[in-house]
């Protein structure tokens, strides 16, 4: 799959359902999420990132940019533009990009499409780079890429925060078979968003030596947790988990400096 013909997937996922395209809860799915609860989900996600950044001791510089990656209608976006002094969405789909601007409630934050591989930013621009339950819907060789293009984008010092599925668990024989019907269930998700019986997406995961490989020597990853972004009943409630889910994709997320 190349990237206009996964930004024409996006396209059509969100005239149809832009909400449930991007958090799949199937209780919300048919337009049936609610715009303030959708958009509470991204605070409280912010909320909790941060604060495991300031545990850790790297929390970003709040004066500086923020930039949300894969930002859909602005669910993270608006979040982050509460806290930074000026923000940018950038997503594939001219559709979601619209509709976040319809939904923005901040001057000093801005949205952006871009589908090509190499970002519209300058080097360093940003001191803050957030991106969640985006990469897993890349093919690996852009996947690969953007993570590149986040480092040469982050400033001296900056903090970037992504997540990866980072593998798919298969405790025995039988996941062969949970792995189809995952797949599967991916498949007959969006076909329903799509109103076609040929829509498609699957889940696309980075190992960890892929990641630490793309993000290179100028960036220094400090923090890698388990979470539950692959699990089937996430719908926006990021946790952090002891160990990986047992069976399917599982998820990760990491915490990465630019070298000063």
């Amino acid at each position: 799959m190349d990237l206009e013909k996964l930004k024409d997937e996006w396209e059509a996922l969100a005239r149809n359902d832009a909400l449930g395209a991007i958090l799949t809860d199937q209780s919300k799915a048919g337009g049936k999420w609610q715009l303030d609860e959708f958009m509470a989900t991204g605070e409280a996600e912010v909320i909790k990132v941060l604060e495991h950044l300031r545990q850790l001791g790297h929390e970003p510089d709040f004066g500086g940019a923020a930039l949300d990656f894969g930002c859909g209608v602005g669910r993270l976006t608006q979040a982050l533009a509460r806290r930074f002094a000026s923000c940018v969405g950038v997503d594939i789909s001219q559709e979601m990009v619209d509709q976040a601007g319809r939904l923005n409630q901040f001057g000093h934050c801005r949205y952006i499409v871009n589908a090509d591989r190499r970002l519209p930013f300058r080097d360093g621009e940003f001191g803050f780079i957030y991106c969640n339950i985006v990469l897993q819907h890349v093919p690996r060789r852009f996947a690969v890429e953007y993570l590149g293009e986040f480092v040469r984008i982050l400033g001296p010092g900056g903090v970037l925060v992504f997540g990866v599925q980072d593998s798919f668990a298969m405790p025995d024989l039988s996941t062969r078979v949970t792995r189809i019907r995952q797949i599967l269930r991916i498949r007959s998700r969006i076909k329903r968003a799509l109103g076609s019986r040929d829509g498609e997406m699957l889940m696309h995961w980075l190992p960890e030596d892929v990641v630490r490989r793309a993000l290179g020597d100028a960036a220094k990853v400090v923090d890698v947790q388990w979470t539950n972004t692959a699990a089937k009943d996430f719908n926006g409630k990021l946790v952090y988990l002891d160990r990986p889910l047992r069976a399917g994709f599982v998820g990760r997320q990491y915490c990465v400096l630019k070298a000063g």
